[in-house]
């Protein structure tokens, strides 16, 4: 019995530092910018900005959404560089046919050091359940009705996820 009480004792004070640690770490981080911008201009043999050309917008709205901003020009910043769109490997697409693979590069500038420059990548995918999405992609339920909000709100709390394991001390 006094082992179950010692087990209990010991689960007990892992979670309750776990618990410190986490809230520590989600202290919310105020940004100034965001900017998304969308190098895919340069690949070839791509039309995703042609076929989407609110998506840059869209994925500043919706990450705006989700953090907090402020105006002081000294807060950290979020740029995003979108790098890919594409239907299964494919970037020429169609408004019909739509996307199902978003990838960018995210990175976080702090000019104050108060929680250091970052930078990491998102890859994002729709996949059904009986297809395995590429190596290094997080996936997100396909949406037939609406797929194009299911991949940039997808992307969108992909980015806040990594933000939110951001250690601000």
């Amino acid at each position: 019995m006094f082992n179950s009480v010692k087990r209990i004792a010991l689960a007990t004070s892992v979670s309750l530092a776990a618990l410190s640690t986490v809230a520590n770490a989600n202290e919310e981080i105020i940004f100034s910018e965001i900017n998304v911008s969308a190098a895919m201009g340069a690949a070839e043999n791509t039309n995703a900005l042609d076929v989407f050309p609110e998506i840059v917008t869209d994925l500043e709205q919706a990450i705006a959404s989700r953090v907090q901003t402020g105006s002081d020009a000294s807060l950290p910043t979020i740029k995003i560089d979108i790098r890919e769109i594409s239907l299964n490997g494919n970037p020429m697409l169609t408004s019909l046919e739509g996307f199902n693979e978003i990838s960018g590069v995210v990175a976080i500038a702090d000019d104050n050091n108060s929680i250091g420059a970052q930078s990491f990548a998102v890859n994002v995918a729709a996949y059904p359940a009986d297809q395995i999405a590429p190596e290094g992609f997080i996936t997100v339920p396909p949406s037939e009705e609406d797929f194009y909000s299911a991949m940039i709100e997808g992307f969108a709390d992909t980015v806040v996820q990594r933000i939110d394991t951001i250690n601000t001390h």
